[in-house]
């Protein structure tokens, strides 16, 4: 539940504003001047205006965007953002930190250990194209992230690692593996690949306040590799697990998803003056695919001078299945429309969450492996993004 806050709060905001917006926007008139008053006393409404003469998009019809639009007729819109996220996923623990290391059945103040994530950049790419004579639009958007992390984590003496279920596992033949390790290793590789292709068609509450609706289809694909080395175990000293000698007890572990399916999403934005804008979207989407999963342990034992017992088992194993997702971003956008200009640029900055359900189907493998219950993987970071209407 802790590592889901940041997804549920990002989640609750979004909505609340979207929410909020309809009911304070009338109350803007008393703070903010309408911006066509402004152009007008500045004497450069002209420039909104196309060279046919017809209004901007923003006078006058209930379907426009709250936004100075260079005119009706405009034709496309592109916009490429970098992406500076983190990743945050369930159902992977490593091990567990014992205080206890005479204690191999249970972690005595066990405390849980995850592969680590870090920021990563990424990067999105948007093109639109307005269909002629009417305010739909259609959207493609692609979005790409990849992060490597690796660590290693040395605990104080008196305290060792216990590999948790989804590593402590039979090799082989032999017993599980109930070692307290003094050393462990991580790394990971997450990498995330989304297609968006929606219609939308807005709708101008008030001068001020726009709500366009989007309705289409998405695409995930997604894949993570973890692995995690336990080394120098409790009580060895030249045989068993010796890092030096060359021993070591090593996990991995794949998942990868990839799935297709309806997507709905709602984009707002509210006019705060001076051609700034706050905005607050959500999306949603019921994906189906395939999901596969692969473990593979590897028991790497010195049981004497440069001779190994090596060892492994590996269980894969993929199904088909549903996997929703939402998505949702909140921030403030900027257009920049310059005299006789029929192009507008904006500029934005923006916080977003997104969060994919059931794509870690952990396999457990022990004498009789099993498959544990889909985990979620989560998404979270800073969006910079620029784009030109014309």
């Amino acid at each position: 539940m802790v590592k889901n806050t940041p997804y549920l709060f990002g989640g609750a905001l979004t909505i609340s504003s979207i929410v909020c917006l309809s009911f304070i926007t009338p109350l803007k008139e008393v703070f903010f001047k309408d911006h066509h008053l402004i152009l007008a006393q500045n004497g450069s409404k002209s420039s909104l205006e196309n060279r046919d003469g017809i209004e901007p998009c923003t006078e006058g019809k209930y379907l426009a965007y709250a936004a100075p639009l260079v005119g009706c007729t405009y034709s496309y819109d592109l916009s490429c953002a970098a992406t500076y996220q983190i990743s945050s996923v369930q159902g992977v623990d490593i091990a567990c930190i014992t205080n206890d290391r005479t204690n191999v059945y249970y972690p005595v103040g066990g405390l849980g250990t995850q592969p680590p994530e870090i920021l990563a950049w990424g990067f999105k790419v948007q093109l639109g194209h307005k269909l002629e004579q009417t305010d739909w639009v259609v959207r493609t958007e692609y979005n790409y992230y990849k992060a490597v992390a690796n660590s290693g984590t040395r605990v104080p003496y008196g305290q060792g690692f216990s590999p948790s279920a989804y590593v402590n596992t039979q090799v082989d033949k032999k017993l599980p593996v109930y070692t307290i390790f003094s050393n462990l290793d991580m790394g990971t590789s997450t990498f995330l690949n989304n297609f968006r292709l929606n219609i939308s068609r807005p709708s101008r509450i008030t001068p001020h306040l726009e709500y366009t609706t989007q309705l289409g289809f998405e695409a995930n694909f997604f894949q993570r590799r973890q692995l995690s080395v336990f080394s120098n175990a409790v009580g060895d000293t030249t045989t068993g697990y010796v890092s030096n000698l060359g021993g070591f007890f090593q996990n991995y572990q794949k998942f990868s998803w990839w799935g297709l399916g309806p997507s709905i999403g709602l984009t707002s934005r509210w006019d705060l003056g001076s051609y700034f804008y706050f905005l607050a979207n959500g999306y949603g989407a019921i994906t189906y695919g395939n999901s596969y999963s692969r473990t593979a342990t590897f028991s790497k034992r010195v049981i004497g001078t440069a001779t190994f017992d090596a060892r492994e088992a590996a269980v894969q194993n993929g199904m088909s299945q549903f996997a929703p997702s939402m998505r949702y971003q909140i921030g403030l956008e900027y257009c920049y429309l310059s005299q006789g200009s029929e192009s507008q640029v904006n500029f934005q900055i923006a916080y977003e969450t997104a969060y994919y359900f059931n794509l870690i189907r952990t396999i457990t493998p022990e004498g009789a492996f099993r498959g544990e219950n889909g985990a979620g993987y989560g998404l979270q970071g800073l969006i910079l993004q620029a784009g030109i209407t014309f």
